[in-house]
């Protein structure tokens, strides 16, 4: 049983939005390792065994797979 807690919708818009429009976004989350934060450009969101992902990738193009629930700041650029 996964411990995936859904996101509200407004959040989840906003991924959406930015991956249709290919803006990039700094993105701070909670991975294994701590708190990161990276400017990513966000390609996707895919959802997996009832967990929802974002799909993105970095400044040096290498993918970066996040789940949403662990997302704690998501701010596009404008």
């Amino acid at each position: 049983m996964s411990d995936y807690k859904p996101v509200s919708c407004e959040a989840h818009s906003i991924y959406e939005l930015a991956v249709m429009q290919r803006t990039p976004a700094l993105v701070r989350w909670q991975d294994d390792d701590g708190i990161r934060e990276e400017q990513l450009l966000p390609l996707d969101v895919e959802t997996k065994d009832h967990e929802e992902f974002l799909v993105a990738r970095d400044s040096e193009g290498s993918p970066v797979r996040i789940r949403l629930d662990r997302i704690l700041a998501f701010q596009p650029e404008s």
